[in-house]
């Protein structure tokens, strides 16, 4: 037992595609051109993952992809932020490692300069215990008379 064949029309089926096939009926001339039917196979396997998948709206699509977008960027500025904080923790210890340095410079500096004027201190002292003593230390003439004491 044999069907008729009947002409079924499923172009309804194919409206969401960007352009439908009666309207490349319209453009390109005539429904019976061969070349139509190619053009439609085309733009039927043309169809991109991005158009709605049968049955799903496009709002539920949109929703799925933002959603995922957000998580992505979510987890993007978050491992940002951790690798900012990072970055900024080893400045911050590099600077906090300069300032003891320069702390350090700052107080060996002092300490020798502390020494100095201890050395200098304890001759005049001895000076002064030899001029008590009716004594007259050697270095005092030179001394009197160099700029140091003069100025």
């Amino acid at each position: 037992m044999e069907i008729p064949q009947k002409s079924l029309d499923f172009d309804y089926l194919f409206e969401f595609s960007p352009e439908s096939p009666r309207n490349l009926e319209e453009i390109c001339g005539s429904a019976g051109d061969p070349g139509v039917k190619l053009e439609r196979k085309s733009v039927i396997r043309s169809l991109s993952s991005d158009q709605p998948i049968r049955g799903a709206t496009v709002k539920d699509q949109d929703s799925k992809e933002s959603t995922k977008k957000k998580k992505f960027y979510a987890e993007m500025k978050t491992t940002n932020k951790l690798e900012k904080s990072r970055q900024s923790a080893r400045e911050c210890r590099a600077r906090k490692k300069l300032r003891y340095q320069y702390l350090d410079d700052m107080i060996a500096e002092r300490e020798k300069a502390n020494d100095l004027l201890r050395d200098e201190m304890s001759k005049y002292v001895g000076w002064c215990q030899m001029l008590d003593q009716n004594n007259v230390p050697e270095g005092l003439q030179e001394f009197l008379n160099s700029e140091e004491y003069q100025s």
